[in-house]
């Protein structure tokens, strides 16, 4: 079984075919199980579809196994939706709004099954979980996934759930290290290390190792390039084996553009074995964006 990683892709269609084109085409010789580490949606155009085939996909479709966690956004969501309409002055739908949520909500009270949908989203949402423990160690460290901070208690399976809604789940996928929280409290956490996502990487290839705290930031930049600023042109999608990682580096033109591999220290990927990923690339993606552009900004004219 080949372990997978990606995480913020923020509606970008693009790159989310590109790596699930990629996974497809590995899954034809080895089994692929891709764990999505939240902020699947909002900001980006591709949204809704993200979100509905990343369900769809859950559900059976396609030959990837998709383990999906929580972030801030889907959390956001969440809470908007549950206490939709009349409620639209409660905070977090205002939070939801302001961060892009107004993409999946206007398509949603624009569909003729809305409300069905917000039904199935709550219910699909609120069982999202909020870390995973990987069998596999790097320097006898546990590998630790989470969107934003290792929570105090880890167990072999998660037990905690977006609609536990309580302050665990919240400082878990909102805390940030320039957070007043941060002062006294780590992102990582001892014994493990705690790989997240949340806050752009803003770095040359796209991740960024903390060593004193050992944790992995692979928050590329797509809410950045969603937003209209394209200067974040990686996208990691991090490979996990026992003892190591390999990180890969897609751009948003559907192309493997660095690989690095990571021990506890972070190595450049060798050209052989680059190009032995590469062989993955599948070019001849649909492109239905254009369409999408006009569906979105309809929707987005109308409220």
């Amino acid at each position: 079984m080949k372990k997978f990683i990606v995480s913020d892709l923020h509606g970008n269609g693009e790159i989310y075919n590109s790596i699930m084109a990629y996974l497809e085409n590995i899954s034809l010789i080895d089994d692929v199980e891709l764990f999505i580490n939240g902020d699947l949606i909002d900001r980006g155009l591709d949204s809704f579809e993200m979100l509905e085939d990343t369900i769809e996909r859950i559900n059976g479709k396609g030959n990837i196994k998709i383990n999906y966690l929580a972030g801030n956004h889907e959390l956001m969501m969440y809470q908007a939706i549950k206490k939709r309409r009349p409620e639209k002055n409660v905070k977090r739908y205002c939070d939801w709004m302001r961060n892009g949520g107004w993409i999946i909500e206007g398509i949603l009270d624009s569909h003729p099954q809305g409300e069905e949908l917000y039904d199935k989203y709550i219910g699909f949402l609120g069982n999202l979980k909020i870390y995973h423990k990987f069998q596999e160690t790097i320097n006898d460290n546990n590998i630790l996934l989470v969107h934003a901070k290792a929570p105090k208690n880890i167990k072999d399976i998660c037990d905690m759930k977006i609609s536990d809604d309580n302050i665990d789940v919240e400082l878990a996928v909102w805390v940030r290290e320039n957070d007043e929280y941060f002062r006294t409290n780590k992102i990582g956490k001892d014994g493990y290390l705690t790989i997240i996502g949340h806050t752009p990487a803003n770095s040359s290839v796209g991740f960024i190792y903390n060593r004193e705290q050992n944790f992995l930031n692979i928050d590329g930049g797509c809410s950045y390039y969603a937003c209209g600023s394209f200067s974040n042109d990686h996208v990691p999608l991090v490979e996990v084996e026992d003892g190591y990682l390999n990180i890969i580096i897609f751009n948003h033109n559907n192309e493997i553009i660095d690989g690095y591999v990571f021990d506890g220290d972070i190595h450049k990927m060798s050209e052989s074995k680059l190009d032995k990923k590469k062989i993955f690339i599948n070019h001849e993606l649909d492109n239905c964006r254009e369409e999408k552009q006009k569906r979105i900004k309809k929707i987005y004219q109308m409220n």
